[in-house]
Parts: C-alpha cells; sequence; structure tokens
C-alpha cells in the first residue's frame, strides 16, 4: 500500500476537527479542508492548507471532484450523519481515495447489542462499518478504520457529569468502576497514527484511550490541583438506566445523552476489548493530574 501524503479532513472548526487539524500539520501532511458551500466558518487556517467546498446537496460527482488526489478523508462530524458518510465513501471509491476514517469517535462501543439497545445512534454507527466493510470487500482498494476513544476528557465536563466551578460530580455506584477516556489531542494523536500504519489498522475498528481510571479517581485528581474537596452525589446505576430510557423512549432528546453518559461509564474498559489499540498504534497513557491541571488552566 502506498504511503499516505495527502489527508483531506471533514470537520475542521468543531473541538475535536481542530485537534486533528493541528496533529495532521504537526505530522507534515499536505492537508485540505473539506466543507459544504453554505458553512459559514471562516477560513482561518495555515496559508499552506487548501479549502475545498462540496454542495450541500451531495451531488456524487462534486463530491468526488473535491477529493481527486487525496490518499486519506477523516470525517469529524456527528456520529448520526450516516448517509453523509456513506455518500463520502463512495466518493472515496470513484477519487480513488484509498482510507477512509469515518466519526465513529466517542464515548461507547457501538459494537455491543446493550448501547445499540439503550442508543439508537449506535445501531447507526455499526450499520455504518457494516457499509465500510462491504465496500472494503468488493474494492480492496478501498479500507476504512474506526477510532473509539471512550469519553472526551476535555471537551464538555458537563456532558460527564464534572461541574469543577462548583466543585462538585455525580458517581454511578460507589465511582470504582474503570472506563476509558481520551483528550482531544490524544484522539488526534491516534488517528496521525492510523494514517502511518494503513496495512496494521486497514478495514478495523480500534480502541484507544489516554486512561483508564474511576470517577473516583477522577474527582480525587481535581481536588488535588484545586486544593477543595468535592461535593459528590451518587446514583444507583441501574435506576438511572430504566429511569433515562424511559424518558428517551417519551422522546426526551436530553436524556439520550445521559444512557451516553452511563454507557461510557459502565461498559467503556477498553483494555479488556480484542482491538484495543495502543501498542499497535505505538502509544501510552497520559497522566490524570496533568490532564486534570490542563483542563483547569484552559479555564
Amino acid at each position: 500500500m502506498p504511503p499516505i501524503e495527502n489527508v483531506t479532513l471533514l470537520g475542521a472548526d468543531g473541538k475535536l476537527g481542530s485537534a486533528i487539524l493541528h496533529a495532521l500539520l504537526s505530522a507534515n501532511y499536505t492537508v485540505t479542508i473539506l466543507k459544504r458551500q453554505s458553512s459559514k466558518s471562516p477560513d482561518s487556517y495555515p496559508t499552506h492548507v487548501t479549502v475545498k467546498t462540496f454542495p450541500d446537496d451531495l451531488e456524487p460527482h462534486a463530491l468526488a471532484s473535491a477529493l481527486e488526489g487525496q490518499h486519506a478523508l477523516i470525517a469529524s462530524i456527528k456520529g448520526s450523519q450516516t448517509v453523509i458518510q456513506q455518500r463520502l465513501a463512495q466518493a472515496c471509491l470513484t477519487s480513488k481515495v484509498q482510507h477512509f476514517i469515518p466519526a465513529d469517535f466517542g464515548s461507547c462501543d457501538s459494537s455491543t447489542a446493550l448501547t445499540q439497545e439503550l442508543v439508537p445512534l449506535y445501531k447507526r454507527k455499526a450499520e455504518l462499518r457494516a457499509y465500510l466493510q462491504d465496500l472494503a470487500t468488493q474494492h480492496p482498494e478501498f479500507s476504512w478504520t474506526s477510532l473509539v476513544c471512550g469519553h472526551f476528557f476535555d471537551w464538555s465536563l458537563e456532558f460527564v457529569h464534572l461541574w469543577p466551578a462548583e466543585h462538585r460530580a455525580d458517581i454511578l455506584d460507589d465511582g470504582e468502576t474503570r472506563f476509558s477516556m481520551s483528550t482531544l489531542s490524544r484522539v488526534a494523536e491516534a488517528t496521525v497514527r492510523v494514517l502511518q500504519r494503513p496495512a496494521e489498522t486497514r478495514n478495523r475498528m480500534l480502541y484507544v484511550q489516554s486512561f483508564c481510571v474511576t470517577q473516583k479517581e477522577i474527582i480525587a485528581a481535581y481536588e488535588a490541583v484545586m486544593g477543595r474537596e468535592w461535593e459528590v452525589v451518587a446514583f444507583e446505576s441501574g435506576k438511572f438506566r430504566d429511569e433515562q430510557k424511559a424518558k428517551a423512549e417519551a422522546g426526551d432528546a436530553g436524556a439520550n445523552e445521559e444512557l451516553v453518559w452511563y454507557l461510557g461509564t459502565v461498559d467503556a474498559n477498553w483494555r479488556s476489548r480484542e482491538d484495543f489499540a495502543m501498542k499497535l498504534l505505538g502509544l501510552e497513557d497520559e497522566d490524570l493530574r496533568e490532564a486534570v491541571q490542563g483542563v483547569v488552566e484552559s479555564g
């Protein structure tokens, strides 16, 4: 397989996308940013970054034309946008883009029956991977890699029930269940490592992390860095799951996010997964205290 040099990134203006862009440029890739024609985000990128647009209706020829000459495409968009990602994969085939990294990043293992039952979004993610695998089977020149990273450690603290400004947190049960989390920079670093190892990572769903920790360890790290004890509220996990599931089924969108928090806390120890890829990608765990320090200092 030829080396990957030219990389297109869709979704460069989000928190994760901007971290991936930084990692790609630091690794000396030639980067093209792909945007919808209706995008209002400013093109405030380094001068050597190319920006291309595609029509909002995803017209196949125009989409494929925007990918001409590229070796890899990374989608850093909402994971729920699976139709867009199918169109992107088809455009990769047309334009001979050899590797596609879909928007599979995030909190939960979408391959499990429990995750798909509680949060339908993850069933769509699994269906997208099956679609990509079918394409790869039919077209060996095309490949894909999904990265599953656990809760983002430094994205939305409220989402993971941490409120540093108020010195309080929620935990499930006794707060001693271990689960994998990743900083945005770790996700970006892992993405680059995939591109650097296309043969070893092709057509696989890989698990990475910054660390595998407990909720109590996270709170203790914040208390140590901030020099103040936190208020902690505990929820019985089974009761919490059932209550949020009932709300979600009644149409409460916020309850779906709570179920993602639940799943990413009680069923997200990637070290037990067969495709735990830290060694494969040459990655080591980060230091929890240093990560907390960085979050506190950034505000």
